[in-house]
């Protein structure tokens, strides 16, 4: 009897050391695992998910809260600055959002035979709305039209505005379509901005689906 007791005792331990074997080499498997999924997504990189137009008291905090519910918590915002004053709702969505305000200038005009003052005048106003609100001062811009020349890249220099060019063109000023805008933003690279708007049904439309896209891929998100 004494041995039968002794022979299950024995029995029980080497069944608690081999399942304690078990589960360390599995956990062990599982961190490695996870310190792989972790590099890749450092090896991914960012991306810059930016919007041109704003604010919009008609999509504004709707764009924010899709981006936010994805979620994608850095995103820059190009301020047209003489447009707050009647979007003063979206303005404050702006203001609260924690995504970084940039200048896309004050009048949103074709700046092309504009004399160096007047380019210069029209990023300062925008410049200073924002640094109004409380906001740092913005250090990028995204040109209207995107149309540049030497007096408007002095004016901008000046200013300390380095002018971001996009990377990917989602053609949703166009009318592109949700899936026209998806199939853009797939096109992105690591340190890349999609010009997109924060006017358009479809571009929110497209949000979700192109943050999680992104994600997928292995790719953080950065703001200017």
């Amino acid at each position: 009897m004494k041995q039968a007791t002794k022979f299950l005792m024995s029995s029980a331990m080497m069944l608690t050391i081999g399942l304690l074997s078990f589960t360390n080499v599995h956990a062990q498997e599982n961190k490695a695992d996870l310190a792989e999924v972790k590099v890749a997504v450092a090896a991914a990189g960012n991306v810059y998910l930016t919007f041109d137009d704003g604010p919009n008291n008609a999509t504004s905090q709707t764009l924010i809260s899709n981006l936010k519910n994805a979620g994608c918590y850095q995103a820059t915002l190009f301020v047209w600055g003489n447009k707050i004053a009647n979007n003063q709702s979206a303005w404050n969505a702006y203001l609260n959002s924690g995504f970084s305000l940039q200048n896309h200038s004050w009048t949103h005009s074709q700046m092309g035979s504009w004399s160096y003052q007047q380019v210069y005048n029209d990023f300062q106003k925008c410049n200073q709305v924002i640094q109004n609100a409380g906001k740092p001062k913005p250090t990028k811009v995204r040109l209207p039209y995107l149309y540049n020349n030497n007096t408007i890249t002095q004016a901008c220099s000046a200013l300390g505005l380095s002018i971001v060019t996009p990377t990917v063109y989602t053609s949703d000023w166009e009318g592109a379509s949700t899936e026209t805008i998806i199939n853009s933003c797939n096109n992105l690279k690591a340190g890349g901005n999609p010009l997109m708007h924060d006017s358009y049904q479809n571009t929110l439309r497209a949000l979700p689906t192109v943050v999680n896209n992104l994600k997928n891929r292995g790719f953080g998100f950065a703001q200017y």
